[in-house]
């Protein structure tokens, strides 16, 4: 977006078709720019206010927008959106040269160089973002959002995104989208292994309240070093044993530990 225009005169575009598009159609508008909208099957329909403008299709945009933010989770849904069908031209080929599509969804490296080269014939650059936070989070301004792709790329992206929240960049063109799906197979497995200690608790006769409160007390958590964790850890693993409760990831954790050992015999 050119340094010496103003918010009113800049137009950013915004395709979705879930609830994070008109989340974040509706943040750049309130940021005093203009947001044009297209909503794809399954996102909700946007209002026409202030500075908000839906629009029949992805490609009324195209003409207007130096950079487009696409929230599709679906890789074909957004492969046919950029090149187009048989019934209309797609948004690649609409875009001016130099404009920059901003890909929110979920995507591998591999994924986002086969986009990046359907476009770059077009001379329409590609960036894979990742929105840390819910569409609360984006339509409030304080996401966390994860930014990969070519420096001058990434550059003329960064000024929209940050109307979102708090930008960080991660790395070339694959990378944001990564570091997210890091992040959530960490917060799954958390979330797994939760389950799992409340299920032990209960079958060694705790209380699920005292559990719960104490495996969220992060104080505890500071204070127990790596041996000791290591050690609670295993403890846990024969409880589950003794117990006849599964423990899928200490499991794991301790089928690695014996392979080490294993390999260093």
């Amino acid at each position: 977006m050119s340094s010496d225009k103003t918010p009113h005169d800049i137009a950013v575009g915004v395709i979705g078709n879930d609830e994070y598009g008109p989340a974040i159609a509706t943040r750049i508008a309130a940021c005093g720019y203009r947001a044009l909208y297209a909503a794809l099957g399954g996102s909700p329909a946007l209002t026409r206010g202030p500075r908000l403008e839906p629009v029949p299709t992805p490609t009324d945009i195209a003409a207007e927008c130096a950079v487009v933010l696409v929230a599709v989770d679906d890789t074909e849904t957004i492969r046919e959106l950029l090149i187009g069908s048989s019934d209309r031209m797609g948004l690649g080929a609409e875009m001016q040269p130099g404009s920059v599509v901003v890909d929110l969804g979920a995507r591998t490296p591999r994924e986002l160089q086969a986009l990046l080269g359907l476009l770059g014939t077009r001379g329409v650059a590609l960036v894979d973002a990742a929105l840390i936070g819910g569409p609360e989070a984006a339509a409030e301004g304080r996401a966390k959002i994860l930014l990969g792709g070519y420096p001058d790329a990434v550059e003329a992206a960064e000024k929209s995104l940050s109307l979102l929240g708090t930008v960080e960049r991660t790395g070339p063109l694959g990378s944001a989208h990564a570091i997210a799906a890091l992040m959530g197979y960490v917060e799954a497995a958390h979330a797994v292994a939760r389950e799992e200690a409340l299920a032990l608790g209960d079958a060694c006769g705790l209380s699920p309240e005292i559990v719960a409160r104490l495996l969220s007390d992060a104080s505890v958590a500071r204070e127990t070093n790596v041996a000791r964790f290591t050690r609670r850890a295993e403890l846990a693993h024969r409880i589950a044993r003794d117990r006849g409760v599964t423990a899928e990831i200490i499991d794991l954790a301790s089928e690695k530990r014996a392979r080490q050992r294993s390999e260093n015999r």
